[in-house]
């Protein structure tokens, strides 16, 4: 079970380390770095079908930037510009408009490799790299326009990890920290800001260790994939169990299966109308330019 499907591929220049963030029924992928490392400012929207190049993200071009959407609208900030300094300035950017608007910057330091997510109408950002790993984690509220510190996350300092809601709890782990790939898997309740660590992956799960893999959340089960050191498989985690399985491979062995995406980090990854995607990332030093949308429901299709 479980099908992929190549889409329509990326309009724009292929990249890695790009933001993004969802509005309704509608994807936005901004920022990130091309073949030639140049930092990247343009805005694209996706529908499922097609791509809509939109008003240019207005601070500086940069990657590794963190990108969340509350009530309607989108937020990207962060990141790494050319010169490598890292940044901390975040902006709005309201669709119907078309239009982006300055914030107050990030309470914390500039930084890449965040952990990125939105629930209870507050959008969050931890963790990542500014020189130093890091486990801070800050939530901005778009009613006051503010910025709050939270609780930190607990496990080791990190970069490149993914965060996934399920069911209004967000679940939070992988990525690397001291040169180490992590294992640990921890559940945060935004309702009373507590953390609560759950199973470590198993030695039988050691495959699911990587970072700047990509996440998304389908019928409140998680789907994991990809990344620095991933495997060839689609993770999936159960919530309410606590367990992963290994149920799909993405891998395309032998040409036997149809459009199966090819193995990356730093993509960007969403799910939109019961479908997970991933999109750009890059292979090696390769940067890429395709998207592929993924149904877990579906059978595989097999090449005649």
């Amino acid at each position: 079970m479980g099908n992929w499907k190549a889409e329509s591929p990326f309009e724009g220049v292929a990249r890695s380390g790009a933001a993004s963030f969802v509005i309704d029924t509608a994807a936005y992928i901004s920022t990130g770095s091309d073949n030639n490392n140049n930092r990247l400012a343009d805005l694209w929207e996706y529908n499922g079908r097609t791509w809509t190049q939109k008003a240019n993200f207005p601070g500086a071009g940069r990657t590794g930037a963190s990108g969340f959407a509350v009530a309607g609208k989108g937020y990207v900030g962060l990141g790494q510009l050319q010169g490598g300094v890292y940044v901390k300035d975040f902006y709005s950017y309201d669709p119907t408009a078309n239009k982006w608007t300055k914030i107050a910057d990030y309470m914390g330091t500039g930084r890449v490799g965040t952990v990125s997510f939105s629930v209870n109408n507050k959008g969050y950002v931890g963790t990542g790299f500014d020189g130093n790993n890091l486990n801070d984690l800050y939530s901005y509220n778009p009613t006051s326009a503010t910025w709050t510190k939270e609780n930190s996350f607990p496990g080791a300092k990190r970069e490149g990890a993914v965060a996934m809601v399920i069911n209004n709890l967000v679940y939070v782990g992988t990525g690397t920290g001291n040169a180490q790939t992590l294992r640990d898997w921890w559940e945060f309740n935004p309702s009373n800001g507590i953390w609560t660590q759950k199973k470590d992956f198993t030695t039988d799960q050691s495959a699911i260790m990587r970072s700047y893999a990509s996440s998304f959340v389908i019928n409140n089960r998680g789907y994991l994939l990809m990344g620095v050191n991933g495997d060839s498989k689609v993770w999936t985690y159960d919530a309410a169990t606590d367990t992963w399985a290994s149920d799909y491979e993405y891998t395309n062995t032998n040409n036997k299966f149809r459009a199966a995406p090819s193995g990356r980090s730093r993509a960007v990854s969403f799910s939109m109308k019961n479908l997970g995607y991933i999109a750009t990332g890059a292979a090696s030093t390769t940067r890429l330019d395709d998207i592929y949308s993924f149904n877990p429901a579906a059978a595989r299709e097999v090449v005649e």
